[in-house]
């Protein structure tokens, strides 16, 4: 919910605060991580239960026909050329 991420961001600002001028993105990743129990506790359990709903459903979010763009490979003959025309 909305006013938990928003106690989330509070608490991480206080870390940002703590540790400004000083390298802290790894810094902000494992406090997080170690007070994810502290941060999830008001969370509501009903959110996990729809979740689980619609997986049984079965709709999925993604078609399975959608196939990834393979990068065309050139030659090493075809990079030679390239690079003379540059």
């Amino acid at each position: 919910s909305s006013a938990i991420k928003q106690s989330i961001l509070d608490k991480l600002m206080v870390e940002v605060e703590a540790n400004l001028g000083t390298a802290m993105t790894y810094t902000l990743f494992e406090y997080a991580k170690d007070n994810k129990e502290f941060f999830m506790e008001n969370q509501p359990v009903n959110t996990v239960t729809s979740v689980s709903n619609s997986i049984a459903i079965g709709t999925p979010d993604v078609p399975a026909s959608k196939k990834k763009d393979k990068k065309e490979q050139l030659s090493k003959t075809q990079k030679r050329k390239l690079a003379d025309k540059t």
